[in-house]
């Protein structure tokens, strides 16, 4: 690309703009390695202003990462390509990420290194990309545990404890589950807890959502099809969705909405633990583990004539019913503390929640359930200022009329100033949250982690209890040992 290439593209858009809208960092260095200009994705990253970064020099940043692009490009001149290992924000407590980085030098006429060029791609945010594209507008949803993480839970109530405890019980069992709950309660979560608890963990859980199948496809996605056996079917034919789950486990999400005529057939799978596609004479042998979950009562639903009666004494071996939020309030502050980090990890940003909010939410019933915390979380984080970093109040229309009828008021107090309002609730709830640690508690609740250990004295909180990955109680200790 030429001068009056670049020139030409100045005239229709500034080269800054065109940059601030590129999906990767970028940094421009000086031969001294001073910045002379950064990107908008990496004033995100980072959340340091454009002013404060070029005030910086590329070595201020030495003590987050495994290897300087910038050094290795002078010392050969060269475009360099390496993967680098950082810090996220805050650099102390913040969690290693790795992302591809590449420098290129840019030469004066004398062949000396005049500035170098760095671009950087956040490696998880690219495969979490890619994980979308590939899966977008899909209505099958395969989770391999080899390469997405494990599914997290968060019990803090004893109702939910209760029911993971015996999720794992019989996680090992190959009996089918009907996970019974109101819509956004987190049965789906509780079926992949199952999964990854089972000895099919090794292979991707199959889940498919029976309502988003319309009636003339259902059977050709559930049972496949050969080559050639209608109109309009992929020449090469198509594995279907309970084969796919073969060795593994098949999560059937809503099957109340399964016409009865696909129930018999589903019915017969069960029996006779065979498939058979469409336009084939041939069955083939299947083996999975399967779970359903439903929203509605399927009893009556039996005694309606609108679901087989055979079908649901085949699958109602073990019933698990998943408790709404409006039964486990003590889940409510952790849920939404979770989120929090979770959306502000995901924007770039800082945010906290006042004492006054939480205490709000926790009066709240959340008929939307786990589903209504999520988008409520988002929701505020989005809408919060930037220069704000503790949420104070709750616009009025978030949440509907039956939540805590108290009215919030802006609060136009400092950080400073903020502090003492921890409670000792939210205190505890952020620890039990946070797994006891302090640093990741302190940044949870937006204080320091001096004042926090300040107010971990005050309170008393004197021991908490520790449980192994099985959710068993493991021991009780004294985090005022620890500070000590």
């Amino acid at each position: 690309m030429g001068l009056d290439t670049f020139e030409a593209i100045e005239d229709i858009l500034p080269l800054s703009l065109v940059l601030d809208n590129i999906d990767a960092g970028i940094a421009i260095y000086d031969a001294d390695g001073n910045f002379r200009f950064v990107n908008t994705k990496l004033i995100t990253w980072r959340n340091t202003p454009r002013q404060e970064y070029i005030k910086m020099n590329v070595h201020d940043f030495a003590d987050v990462l495994d290897v300087c692009v910038f050094d290795l490009v002078c010392q050969t001149k060269e475009r360099v390509c390496r993967l680098q290992y950082y810090k996220s924000y805050p650099a102390i407590d913040g969690p290693t990420k790795i992302r591809v980085v590449t420098g290129t030098p840019i030469f004066d006429e004398h062949g000396n290194i005049k500035n170098v060029i760095s671009v950087m791609q956040d490696v998880q945010s690219f495969e979490s990309l890619v994980q979308s594209l590939l899966t977008q507008n899909e209505l099958l949803t395969v989770r391999d545990p080899k390469t997405i993480e494990k599914v997290e839970i968060i019990a803090k109530s004893s109702e939910i404890k209760q029911v993971l405890q015996i999720a794992a019980s019989v996680a090992k069992l190959d009996s089918s589950v009907v996970l019974t709950g109101e819509s956004g309660s987190g049965k789906e979560v509780v079926a992949r807890y199952i999964h990854e608890k089972s000895n099919r963990s090794g292979k991707p859980m199959v889940s498919v959502n029976c309502a988003a199948f319309p009636e003339s496809l259902i059977e050709a996605e559930l049972f496949g099809y050969e080559k050639g056996s209608f109109t309009g079917a992929n020449q090469s034919g198509k594995v279907g969705l309970i084969e796919a789950a073969d060795g593994s486990t098949l999560f059937l999400d809503e099957i109340n909405s399964l016409p009865l005529n696909m129930q018999g057939k589903i019915l017969r799978v069960l029996d006779e633990k065979c498939v058979q596609r469409i336009g084939s004479v041939k069955t083939k042998k299947v083996d999975f583990r399967l779970i359903v979950a439903t929203n509605q009562d399927l009893p009556k639903l039996v005694e309606q004539k609108q679901f087989r009666e055979d079908l649901f004494y085949r699958i109602h071996v073990i019933p698990l019913r998943i408790p709404p939020i409006r039964e486990r309030k003590d889940d409510v502050v952790p849920l939404c503390l979770h989120f929090l980090h979770y959306f502000c990890e995901k924007y770039h940003i800082k945010k906290s929640f006042s004492d006054e909010v939480l205490q709000e939410v926790g009066n709240y019933t959340w008929p939307g359930n786990v589903r209504e915390i999520r988008n409520f979380v988002e929701r505020m984080v989005v809408m919060t200022p930037p220069s704000s970093e503790i949420i104070w109040n709750i616009p009025k229309g978030i949440l509907h009329a039956d939540s805590a009828e108290k009215k919030q008021e802006y609060n136009p107090l400092s950080r400073n100033e903020a502090a003492p309002r921890l409670s000792k609730e939210v205190i505890m709830a952020a620890l039990a949250l946070c797994n006891n640690h302090r640093a990741k508690t302190a940044e949870y609740l937006g204080v320091s982690r001096r004042y926090l250990q300040y107010k971990i004295k005050e309170y008393h909180i004197l021991s908490r209890c520790r449980y192994d990955d099985e959710g068993a109680l493991r021991q009780a200790y004294s985090p005022q040992k620890e500070l000590e």
